[in-house]
């Protein structure tokens, strides 16, 4: 009996040791959370940086000349008392520097600036022809390394020079930034615009099996608008695409609305009729022949008619079937010439016919060299419409 007693208080000895033990272990960790933000920086004291333009100097090709777009929080209506006008030319700051490498025009402006500038409320890369020409790997390395950098930014192709997208003062939105990200993420919305963001296009670059495009952007003084896409072999820029001709390709590679078909009816191209899209799909179906790939993609398209500059009695069925059979012969023989563009022009998959061979066929696709095979593949696109309704007639 006394032996048990004695197990019992030492063991009861031990509890009360080990306590104080976890107490202090818990305390001490706990002193870890509670230090804050070590490398923390009040907003107030940085610079934000709402969109980024990236050209080539006109002196000196291997110089890059940095734009970057700041809003004055001040100056933006509604911010506070010292707010001033409501147009983009007053609540933007547009500042440039020059640099051998963009890590170095960065530091160049940053010098030329009381507060550190912070790139996480960046929006828009705009990019110069000549550099999307010259290759883009090592021009978006940095942003590609920088935690700030938010992957779901927006990259654009610019016609002429970068900057000009960020000096633009379009009036509809009292930051121009914020009128470009509407226009992308809108058209993007309504299967318009190709919704490709800074993430997409590193995962693109990477593909073996699928080229990257990004949208094509042209600014005539203070007005903005979408042009289409370029297309891209590996990183460097080899043409582009219009805006017809970027829904067509959405189509099959997106399986996206696209804008709005317009044909001529029964071969008078006086006659035209407007069709929308309401639902879109795409299959591909590819078969190898003496190791040349047979691709057949199908396109349906079910869509409602919206306008037509012609008489013609659309409860009758046969014009119908005419209007459907007229915008399929539309599509495909547009499509074709696509095609064409795309094989022995700029020589760039830009459907992405490489990644459903990688995935459905993998080990053929281990034995071909897809970049040298895409402009011999067999390539044909069908299409498929049906008209949901043709809307209300006037008698």
């Amino acid at each position: 009996m006394p032996r048990r007693t004695e197990r019992r208080r030492n063991h009861s000895m031990d509890k009360s040791l080990r306590f104080p033990l976890r107490a202090a272990l818990m305390l001490f960790l706990l002193t870890f959370m509670l230090t804050g933000c070590w490398d923390r920086r009040e907003i107030e004291e940085r610079t934000s940086v709402v969109a980024i333009a990236i050209d080539k100097s006109k002196d000196n090709p291997n110089v890059i000349v940095l734009t970057v777009q700041i809003p004055i929080p001040i100056r933006i209506a509604g911010s506070g008392a010292g707010s001033g006008g409501a147009d983009g030319k007053h609540s933007v700051k547009v500042m440039s520097s020059t640099g051998q490498t963009v890590v170095d025009a960065f530091q160049n402006l940053q010098k030329r600036l009381n507060q550190e500038l912070f790139y996480g409320h960046t929006r828009i890369i705009a990019i110069g022809e000549d550099v999307a020409k010259a290759g883009l790997n090592h021009i978006l390395d940095p942003f590609r390394r920088d935690p700030e950098i938010r992957r779901l930014l927006w990259p654009v192709v610019v016609k002429g020079e970068g900057r000009e997208l960020l000096t633009a003062i379009p009036t509809l939105e009292q930051i121009p930034t914020v009128f470009i990200m509407t226009l992308i993420e809108n058209g993007a919305r309504s299967g318009r615009i190709p919704d490709i963001n800074l993430g997409d296009f590193f995962i693109d670059l990477s593909s073996r099996s699928r080229e990257p495009y990004l949208n094509y952007i042209e600014v005539n003084g203070d007005d903005i608008k979408w042009s289409g896409v370029v297309l891209f072999h590996e990183d460097r820029m080899v043409g582009r695409l219009n805006e017809r001709e970027t829904w067509r390709v959405m189509r099959i590679r997106e399986k996206r609305d696209g804008g709005n078909i317009v044909f001529p009816f029964d071969g008078n191209p006086e006659h035209l009729a407007t069709i929308n899209t309401e639902f879109v799909s795409s299959k591909q179906k590819v078969s190898f022949q003496d190791g040349k790939a047979v691709v057949r993609i199908t396109v349906s398209i079910e869509g409602n008619l919206l306008e037509k500059t012609f008489d013609a009695d659309l409860m009758n069925a046969k014009t119908i079937r005419q209007l459907e059979s007229d915008a399929v012969r539309y599509l495909e023989e547009n499509t074709a010439e696509l095609v064409n563009k795309l094989q022995h022009v700029y020589k760039t998959d830009a459907f992405g016919i490489g990644s459903h061979i990688k995935a459905h066929h993998p080990v053929m696709w281990k034995q071909m060299k897809w970049e040298e095979q895409f402009p011999e593949a067999d390539i044909r696109v069908t299409y498929k419409v049906k008209l949901r309704n043709t809307g209300m007639e006037m008698r």
